[in-house]
């Protein structure tokens, strides 16, 4: 059975622990998490019922799970999944999918920081006799724009709507806003907002392949683009995009099997608000017979950090993290020097001893990394 966990992460990236967030005996699945006022609200579709409903719980930045095994949005007949979460300052605003024999629908709920679920009756994003489903979320600073595949009217065929929600719980957008209604499929949409554009992207089947296209959207629900942008169109099936906002430009990441599907990648591009693709990447693991190893281990004087990597040509750097996440010491490596090792005394960048404890050297060139664990004792 599928359970809800998680884990906490430094920006240095370390794994950190461990989080069981709901183990319900029954399946627990499609996760979505926001953050906001010092609460991460996780969200997910619960089966421990004869029909499937959202759960909430809350979370510390500590890793402490306020709701052991969650609590409901909205407990009702209807069949509720894929649900999405944003934060607008001062409440969540939750989005999921339900469907029973009257139709289908988006619907929402606001949720307070303490836990509330400020809307008994959802908020009514879109309703009818024809598929909706997969809705995704985004906050622009004064209100959220909602994004779901919608089958209306019945052609078989998903396309893009959209729809804007203010932090009161009030739909703006009646009717909903038609963002990609050419032909073929167009679905599994994600959005996010970088000031001034929203920026929508999904799967699109128009020419009987499988490829990644986008359109800019402005906080009124004007179209900044009317033709989608292309974002990727190889070889092969791209699906599943997703696009998340930076301080400068939108990244959106993607699975790519344009060296074949049953070998799919993770690919990734920067987007600017002008609409424009800016680089294309996607991250590699360390080739086998990269090494890191720190000995002794424990220590309570020196160690010794040993390291190995193919990539002579890129310069990387050691190093070490605390629990907190925070950077304490780097060493940086000129490639001329591998294979090799450093020594580190148990102090800090400023030349100060640092409490006896589990710490973390992480090895990394920008675009891969490796741990080791390090003990220090006295």
């Amino acid at each position: 059975m599928g359970d809800i966990h998680g884990v906490r992460v430094t920006p240095g990236g370390v794994v950190l622990d461990s989080i069981v967030i709901c183990d319900d005996f029954h399946d627990q699945l499609e996760p979505s998490i926001s953050f906001g006022n010092g609460i991460y609200l996780v969200c997910w579709t619960d089966r421990r019922y004869e029909l499937p409903g959202v759960y909430c719980a809350r979370i510390l930045p500590d890793g402490s799970v306020i709701e052991n095994n969650g609590f409901p949005i909205h407990p009702d007949s209807m069949d509720q999944n894929r649900p999405a979460v944003a934060f607008d300052g001062n409440n969540f605003l939750v989005v999921w999918v339900a469907f029973d024999t009257t139709g289908f629908g988006i619907y929402g709920a606001r949720v307070s920081t303490d836990g509330n679920v400020l809307d008994s009756v959802p908020i009514t994003i879109s309703q009818g006799d024809n598929w909706k489903t997969n809705p995704d979320i985004s906050f622009d600073g004064s209100n959220y724009m909602v994004i779901w595949d919608d089958a209306r009217p019945a052609d078989e065929e998903y396309d893009e709507w959209a729809a804007r929600v203010t932090t009161d719980g009030v739909l703006i957008d009646t009717n909903g806003i038609p963002v990609d209604t050419s032909d073929g499929d167009q679905n599994y949409p994600s959005i996010s907002f970088l000031d001034p554009y929203y920026l929508a992207v999904w799967t699109d089947r128009n020419s009987g392949l499988l490829n990644i296209f986008g359109k800019r959207i402005s906080t009124y629900g004007d179209l900044i683009d009317a033709s989608a942008i292309s974002l990727c169109t190889a070889s092969g099936p791209q699906l599943n995009a997703i696009t998340l906002s930076g301080s400068e430009r939108y990244l959106v990441a993607w699975t790519d099997g344009r060296t074949g599907y049953e070998n799919a990648d993770i690919y990734a591009e920067f987007v600017d608000t002008a609409g424009t693709g800016v680089e294309e990447f996607y991250p590699l693991p360390f080739p086998e017979g990269v090494s890191i190893i720190a000995s002794p281990n424990p220590f309570s004087t020196k160690t010794e950090i040993s390291f190995s990597i193919g990539h002579r040509a890129e310069r990387i750097e050691l190093k070490i993290f605390d629990l907190a996440g925070r950077c304490i010491k780097k060493f940086p490596v000129p490639t001329s020097q591998f294979p090799n090792c450093v020594s580190w005394d148990g102090l800090d960048k400023n030349g100060n001893p640092v409490p006896p404890g589990l710490y973390f050297c992480v090895m990394g060139n920008g675009k891969m990394s490796i741990t080791v664990k390090l003990m220090l004792i006295k």
